[in-house]
């Protein structure tokens, strides 16, 4: 036999959820604040993009720096400096005039001081350069190549 129901028991009900919160905002406020975000993200975008493609002569120039000989630096500079600057400015330079050149771009003063100052003797004169001075020189022309900004 089965025991009567408790009157108690009898009187409890179901226990009713709540509607669940909405997750689309309900102010005008969020939505503009979106909007605003989402063109700031646009934007941050395109100028990535942007300077990415403008810096494609540097990665270029960094991966024929990392093969090149180091009587070809001054001619690899050279080109790379011609990539961003008029032809009448930078085309026409050699000796003291090209390392005060290079100096300026970058504003470092690598190349008047040793052994910088010898990246045009080893372009004309093809002297043999020791692995120390080489590597001094390799390390230069990259700071230059990653560093000078162009002067509008």
């Amino acid at each position: 036999m089965s025991a009567p129901p408790n009157p108690a028991l009898a009187k409890l009900h179901d226990y009713y959820q709540p509607i669940q919160p909405a997750w689309v905002p309900q102010t005008i406020g969020w939505y503009v604040l979106f909007v605003f975000l989402a063109l700031f993200l646009l934007w941050l975008l395109f100028h990535a993009i942007h300077r990415w493609f403008a810096n494609r002569y540097r990665r270029e120039a960094l991966r024929e720096l990392a093969t090149a000989k180091p009587d070809q630096f001054s001619a690899l500079l050279k080109r790379t400096a011609l990539a961003v600057w008029p032809r009448e400015q930078v085309a026409s330079l050699s000796g003291n005039d090209w390392l005060t050149f290079l100096n300026e771009a970058a504003k470092t003063e690598s190349f008047l001081t040793m052994p910088g100052s010898q990246i045009e003797e080893f372009a004309l004169h093809q002297n043999s350069a020791s692995l120390d001075e080489e590597q001094a020189l390799r390390d230069i022309a990259v700071q230059w190549i990653r560093r000078h900004r162009v002067q509008a």
